[in-house]
């Protein structure tokens, strides 16, 4: 089973070739589609509705990518990997 970070680093390999960079939204958007289901049931399962999960999860992914040295954010907020990571 893949995580939210297998996902972001296969999107951003494949969405910033060449030093481009992408929106945290943007990112998340396309975590979102991998893990929607699965969020659904947890929301389900802990009597909570879909959008607290997804605020839930929105800030475990800023904060998984702040900490985890393979990405990058410049000073306009925008994200990337880090160079030579592959």
């Amino acid at each position: 089973m893949s995580t939210m970070l297998d996902v972001t680093i296969a999107y951003l390999l494949e969405k910033c070739a060449n030093n481009n960079y992408l929106e945290f939204d943007t990112i998340f958007d396309e975590v979102e589609t991998h893990f929607v289901e699965k969020w659904k049931k947890e929301a389900l399962d802990k009597g909570l509705t879909y959008d607290q999960i997804r605020i839930n999860k929105i800030g475990e992914l800023y904060r998984l990518l702040s900490v985890d040295s393979r990405f990058v954010r410049n000073s306009k907020g925008l994200w990337t990997t880090r160079e030579g990571f592959e």
